[in-house]
């Protein structure tokens, strides 16, 4: 079964990727109990944790955001704030663009910054324009690499060639192996490291990962499941897309009862990583799985 049609399962959204400012696409996360973001975030930051072990923290890792709408993976990322603050934020933020805009900025000078830069990319203008002018993002590329005439501008290359942690959360279904594709082209060529470019990325039950799998191993990569990590994305927004889902699920073969049943989106967590870096990346994904199931796990590493 296509992505396409797959995604006919699922409550669309669409209508709140596209305003000047992040508020309604807040408040409709908030409404849904968007959560994978936060599940996710120990994930993406034990891997930036690790590049600058490997690296020596000679310089910052340079994390691309695929799927980023507003920014908000470089908020909790970058800048260490949970989903829920970042909720609260906007939810009493101004709603004009210049007013939110200036907010956003004092409000993340008062954040402990992580030592990573953040690219995003995302088929939203509005959303990225947003997130680089309030300096959410230290970068943005507002293109829809799915339309097969869109090609990558050299701007947008060579944040790709000096990326060396590549992440998307919630975004891989709407974004497919012909997005990846372009990037993946490109990825990590102008960082000297020894170690990376490192994948992690969420990919919801409903959608097939071999299509995403054969386009990492395609450009080089390994490409595998973090095994027993299983996160919640939201709530079903009714009951007409929880039916939908399940069905879609069932005739996978896939047993729904202690995930979707419940009421929720569930979203698998994947890897990728050049040879010879796939079990270190893995060791340290199970690491903080053990670590996260036992207590919180710091998120933050001081610049």
């Amino acid at each position: 079964m296509s992505y396409k049609t797959t995604n006919q399962a699922k409550a669309n959204f669409d209508d709140v990727y596209t305003a000047p400012t992040p508020h309604a696409y807040m408040a409709a996360m908030a409404e849904h109990g968007y959560e994978i973001g936060e599940r996710a975030r120990p994930y993406n930051a034990a891997a930036a944790a690790l590049l600058r072990e490997q690296n020596g923290g000679a310089r910052p890792v340079q994390m691309l955001d695929v799927g980023c709408s507003y920014g908000v993976g470089s908020a909790l990322i970058k800048y260490g704030y949970s989903f829920d603050e970042i909720i609260r934020f906007y939810a009493s933020a101004p709603t004009g663009y210049e007013a939110a805009s200036k907010a956003t900025q004092r409000w993340l000078d008062t954040s402990r910054t992580a030592n990573v830069r953040v690219v995003g990319l995302d088929s939203s203008r509005a959303a990225i324009r947003f997130a680089v002018n309030a300096g959410l993002l230290d970068g943005g590329i507002a293109c829809n690499f799915e339309q097969p005439d869109v090609a990558p501008a050299s701007e947008e290359i060579n944040f790709f060639r000096s990326t060396n942690l590549l992440s998307s959360t919630g975004a891989l279904g709407y974004i497919t192996e012909r997005t990846l594709g372009v990037v993946l082209r490109h990825l990590g060529e102008d960082r000297p490291d020894e170690f990376g470019p490192y994948s992690v990325m969420t990919i919801l039950r409903m959608f097939e990962a071999g299509s995403i799998r054969r386009v990492f191993e395609k450009h080089g990569y390994v490409f595998g499941a973090v095994p027993d990590v299983r996160l919640a994305q939201r709530r079903f927004s009714d009951a007409d897309e929880r039916n939908n889902v399940r069905r879609v699920l069932h005739e996978r073969g896939l047993d729904t009862r202690e995930w979707e049943d419940r009421g929720k989106q569930y979203a698998d967590l994947f890897i990728a990583a050049p040879p010879g870096q796939f079990e270190r990346l893995l060791k340290r994904m199970k690491d903080t799985r053990a670590n996260f199931e036992r207590e919180p796990v710091a998120l933050m590493t001081e610049a």
